[in-house]
């Protein structure tokens, strides 16, 4: 008698467990969540609702554009598959706790941290953005020379006195920084500033870009930049990098490159988010 074999059905070949049971099946992954996973899953989600309690404008970061869209559903997206093939494989739960939490964190931590803490800065200048607007500084100073006088008593006859002569123009030298102009920091695209920027030019010739009274809802991955033009909030041709924003509260200074020129007319002291590329504050200058 010749036996007959059926051959295999296609859900022969669907992965199984030892009772039958399909790996995939998703009550079984979670079935494969520990206690201490899902008591730290809850602390986790009770700290991001206490966050959000205190900072509500955490809650307009994932969403503030397509970037910060992406950011925030991809690497949901990416969690949630790595979850899955964690408890497929039966990765330990330390492990798959250590691989999940510890990137989370350090994400958050750049991602939130700024709304709750401030880089205060307070860099010096020999002079004031008010200080120059207002006329109580001058930036200028004149080079005198006095001329010699006769020697009372060297002679017992006086000399005639000599006519008196007009005197002759005396150029007058740079004191210190001159202020080529100044403008006042907005908030844009949902953030909040405050303070002056000014562009001065130094005895040297040297630029320099300064904020004063400066106070911005702080940011990750804050950059300044010169750039051409009123009122820009995006990163136009022939912008120029000044380098990271050093505090979001507090007096600073950024130097221009070295031979920068710059033509009459306005520009922008634009703080720029480069992670996400969204524009944070701007104040415009207008160079004389």
């Amino acid at each position: 008698m010749t036996d007959t074999q059926t051959p295999p059905s296609q859900t022969d070949a669907v992965p199984t467990d030892d009772d039958g049971a399909s790996s995939w099946d998703p009550s079984r992954l979670i079935g494969r969540v520990t206690t201490a996973e899902w008591v730290i899953a809850g602390i986790v989600a009770v700290v991001m609702l206490a966050l959000t309690l205190f900072e509500p404008d955490i809650l307009e970061a994932p969403i503030e554009n397509t970037n910060t869209i992406v950011f925030t559903v991809g690497g949901t997206v990416l969690a949630a598959i790595a979850l899955v093939v964690l408890l497929r494989f039966g990765v330990p739960p330390v492990v798959r706790i250590v691989v999940l939490l510890v990137p989370f964190v350090i994400a958050n931590w750049w991602l939130l941290s700024p709304f709750f803490l401030d880089d205060v800065v307070d860099e010096e200048f020999s002079t004031s953005i008010a200080a120059q607007l207002d006329g109580s500084e001058e930036p200028t100073a004149p080079v005198t020379t006095e001329a010699p006088g006769a020697d009372e008593g060297s002679s017992g006859t006086e000399a005639p006195e000599a006519p008196e002569t007009p005197d002759a123009p005396v150029d007058e030298a740079p004191a210190g920084p001159v202020l080529l102009g100044a403008g006042t920091f907005v908030g844009l695209a949902g953030h909040s500033g405050t303070g002056d920027a000014g562009l001065f030019q130094d005895v040297d010739g040297s630029r320099v870009l300064r904020f004063e009274n400066f106070d911005i809802e702080n940011g990750p991955d804050l950059e300044v930049y010169l750039v051409p033009g009123a009122d820009q909030t995006s990163l136009a041709t022939g912008s120029i990098h000044l380098g990271a924003l050093k505090g979001n509260v507090g007096d600073q200074t950024y130097d221009l490159p070295a031979g920068t020129e710059l033509a009459p007319g306005p520009y922008t002291a634009l703080v720029w988010c480069e992670a996400f590329s969204v524009e944070f504050v701007g104040a415009t200058v207008v160079v004389g």
